[in-house]
């Protein structure tokens, strides 16, 4: 018995450093034992599917850490979110995973020293900050309802929407900055504007600006709010994230009347559809290399995972369509 344990360690550690030589997919599904959305990983031609949540709440919106060794996610409650990570070089973490706090929206930092995410907790819902080597967190937006924030990609600067002025703003903070000058607001009007994000160099923001009646239009400005310029409108479009390598920018756009991944020049030219579908898309997330998109097609309780090669518009479904294969992020 003993050597049979000692074969499946061995086994184990083996599969996960295949996988270490790989670039990998994370998902939500519920083809689990218990029929709860847990998380999973597979590579990115579908290959080699392992779960590494095993908790008895449902588990979404994955998101890997910059070295790609660790998996942060949100459980859900009846009465709370949850955010837990596990490592990909700790299985014990597969069923034990690391606790970091109530919230929702995860993000990493670019070093993966932090942890952003929204949080209700002590009275509040702001944007919360988490050492994750201490565990310390704290608020960093400005004591109104918060939410959306994203590092710069040399982590020095947060952008979030901040409702201070009733309206949805786009803020950024300056973490460098400790005078009253840190936060500054980039885009106001009479519009939400949400979802903000910066672009590989940090030289420009895209967001989404829904009106009253939540259509959300695409937009691109300068990082200091300059040059601001419409790309979409009529319809709505959001969940804008630029390509790593400063190409392009994806987003997902209503206007065929269902919800399909587009992408255009990080100018907001050359807008092109890259899904075509009857589902509608939630989640999407850039490949490393820039190359692909990974995105979920949402139907009526069935989901799929599907990569699609952006320069020929193949698209593969990697999961087929017996559970609810949601939310995925590629390893970078």
């Amino acid at each position: 018995m003993a050597q049979f344990k000692v074969v499946i360690i061995l086994l184990a550690i083996l599969c996960l450093s295949v996988y270490s030589q790989k670039k990998l997919i994370a998902f939500s599904s519920d083809a689990t034992k218990n029929d709860k959305q847990q998380i999973f990983i597979m590579d990115e031609s579908g290959d080699g599917v392992q779960q590494v949540s095993f908790t008895n709440i449902d588990c979404f919106l994955p998101r890997f850490s910059p070295d790609g060794t660790k998996i942060v996610f949100y459980a859900k409650t009846e009465l709370s979110d949850l955010l837990y990570m596990v490592d990909l070089n700790d299985t014990a973490t597969f069923r034990f995973p690391i606790f970091i706090d109530g919230g929702i929206d995860p993000v990493f930092s670019p070093d993966g020293k932090s942890l952003l995410f929204r949080s209700e907790k002590d009275e509040n819902n702001a944007v919360y900050i988490t050492d994750l080597e201490s565990g310390e967190s704290f608020a960093i937006s400005d004591g109104s309802l918060s939410m959306y924030a994203k590092f710069s990609p040399d982590g020095q600067k947060i952008i979030y929407s901040s409702s201070m002025n009733e309206n949805f703003d786009l803020v950024v903070l300056d973490l460098n900055d400790t005078t009253s000058k840190a936060q500054k607001t980039i885009v106001s009007s009479k519009d939400a504007e949400l979802q903000g994000t910066f672009s590989a160099d940090g030289g420009k923001v895209a967001f989404s600006s829904f009106d009253i009646n939540y259509k959300g239009s695409l937009k691109i400005c300068d990082a200091n709010g300059k040059n601001l310029k419409t790309v979409t409108s009529g319809s709505s479009a959001y969940n804008p994230k630029f390509s790593p390598d400063g190409k392009y920018l994806a987003f997902v756009w209503d206007k065929t009347g269902n919800f399909e991944v587009y992408i255009c020049n990080t100018d907001g030219s050359g807008i092109k559809q890259l899904t075509s579908k009857k589902e509608s898309t939630i989640e999407f997330d850039w490949s490393g290399d820039s190359k692909k998109i990974v995105c979920d097609a949402v139907g009526d309780g069935i989901s799929s995972v599907s990569v699609i090669d952006i320069e020929s518009g193949k698209k593969e479904n990697l999961t087929g369509s017996k559970a609810n294969n949601l939310n995925p992020a590629f390893q970078k």
